[in-house]
C-alpha cells in the first residue's frame, strides 16, 4: 500500500474514532453519524481501490522488466550484426546493409 494512502488512512479512522466518542459535543458543529459512516465507507473504498493498484502496479513492474531483457536481448543482436557490417565492408557500402552511420 502506498505510504501516504495509508497514513491517511489510519489518521482519518483515529479521527473518527475521537469524533464518535465526542459526537455530542460535535453535534452543533454539524458532525453527525451519517457523515462519519460515508467517511469510513470512502476509507474502504480507497483502500480497495489501491490495494488494486497495488495489484496492477506488481504485474507492469513484471511486464517492464520483461521488456526490458528483451530489449537488451535485441540491442545485443543489433550490435553484433553491426559491427560483422562494419568490419567486412567500407563505409560507402554500409547503407548497402541497413547500416546507418549517423557521423
Amino acid at each position: 500500500m502506498s505510504k501516504t494512502i495509508d497514513l491517511q488512512i489510519e489518521k482519518s479512522h483515529v479521527l473518527i474514532e475521537g469524533i464518535r466518542k465526542n459526537i455530542e459535543g460535535l453535534r452543533d458543529k454539524g458532525f453527525n453519524e451519517e457523515e462519519l459512516n460515508q467517511m469510513e465507507a470512502e476509507l474502504s473504498e480507497l483502500k480497495k481501490a489501491n490495494d488494486e493498484c497495488d495489484v496492477t502496479r506488481a504485474e507492469l513492474s513484471e511486464k517492464v522488466k520483461r521488456c526490458n531483457e528483451i530489449m537488451t536481448s535485441v540491442k545485443e543482436k543489433f550490435s553484433d550484426k553491426k559491427k560483422a557490417i562494419k568490419g567486412y565492408y567500407p563505409q560507402e557500402e554500409w547503407i548497402r546493409y541497413g547500416v546507418q552511420d549517423k557521423r
